[in-house]
C-alpha cells in the first residue's frame, strides 16, 4: 500500500470502530445484558468521551432501525478496507485535530415525569450522531475517489439519524403512547403515558399498570 492507501485504510478502521461502538451503545439501551460480570457501568467510556449507558425501561420504534443501518455502515467501511487492505497489514492510528469535536452540543432537556432514562438516552444518541457525523466528515476531507463518497454519503446519514433523535426529543413531552415490555412474557406493549394507567397483554392474559420509580415508568402486574 502507498502513503494515500494506508491512510485511507486507517480512516476506515477508526469508522468501523465507531459504528461498533454505536451497535454496542444503542443495543445496551435497549436490552440488559445477562452476561455482564460485573453488571456494566451507568457510564461509558470511547474517544476520550462520556456516554450514558443504561437500558431504558420506555421504547421508541426508531432506534431498533437505526442499529440496523449502523451495521451496514460497519459492513460497508470493513469491506472498502479489505479492498485496499486484503492482508490485514497494519496500520497507524489517526489522531484527530483537539479542534473537531469543538461544535458538539449537549441537548436540553426539560424532565418529564416517568421519562428520566428515556431522554438521557435519546440525549446521548444525539452526542454521538454529532461526533459521528463530524469523524466522517473529517476523513471525507482527507481522502479521495470512492473512499471520500463513502465517507461522505454515510456522514449524510449520521445527520439523519441526528435529527429523528432530535424529532424524538421534541416529540416525547406531547407523546400520546409508549412502549413497554410486558413483564411476564416480553411482548412490546402501547401504554399512555400515565402514571396508573391499567392495560392488559393480550399474549399471555396478564393484568398491568403503568407506575414511576425514580422518576421511570415502570411496567407492573396488578
Amino acid at each position: 500500500m502507498n502513503r494515500n492507501e494506508k491512510y485511507a485504510v486507517s480512516c476506515l478502521y477508526e469508522s468501523i470502530s465507531r459504528e461498533d461502538f454505536a451497535i454496542h451503545l444503542y443495543a445496551r439501551q435497549n436490552h440488559r445484558d445477562p452476561f455482564a460480570e460485573p453488571p456494566f457501568s451507568s457510564q461509558y467510556y470511547v474517544l476520550n468521551e462520556v456516554y450514558f449507558l443504561q437500558p431504558s425501561p420506555v421504547f421508541f420504534n426508531d432506534l431498533i432501525g437505526i442499529v440496523e443501518i449502523e451495521i451496514l455502515h460497519k459492513n460497508r467501511f470493513t469491506m472498502a478496507a479489505k479492498e485496499i487492505n486484503p492482508g490485514n497489514e497494519p496500520v497507524d492510528k489517526v489522531i484527530f485535530p483537539t479542534e473537531l469535536f469543538a461544535s458538539v452540543t449537549v441537548p436540553e432537556v426539560e424532565p418529564i415525569a416517568g421519562m428520566k432514562t428515556a431522554l438521557r438516552v435519546i440525549a446521548t444518541d444525539i452526542i454521538q450522531e454529532q461526533r459521528a457525523q463530524l469523524i466522517y466528515e473529517y476523513f471525507a476531507r482527507q481522502n479521495s475517489g470512492s473512499i471520500k463518497d463513502l465517507l461522505k454519503e454515510i456522514a449524510d446519514q449520521e445527520i439523519a439519524h441526528r435529527r429523528i433523535f432530535d424529532g424524538l426529543l421534541r416529540e416525547a413531552e406531547n407523546r400520546k403512547s409508549i412502549l413497554m415490555i410486558c413483564p411476564v412474557c416480553g411482548k412490546l406493549l402501547r401504554f399512555e403515558p400515565k402514571e396508573g394507567y391499567e392495560g392488559g397483554c393480550g399474549y399471555c392474559r396478564s393484568k398491568l399498570i403503568l407506575i414511576v420509580e425514580e422518576d421511570d415508568f415502570i411496567l407492573r402486574l396488578r
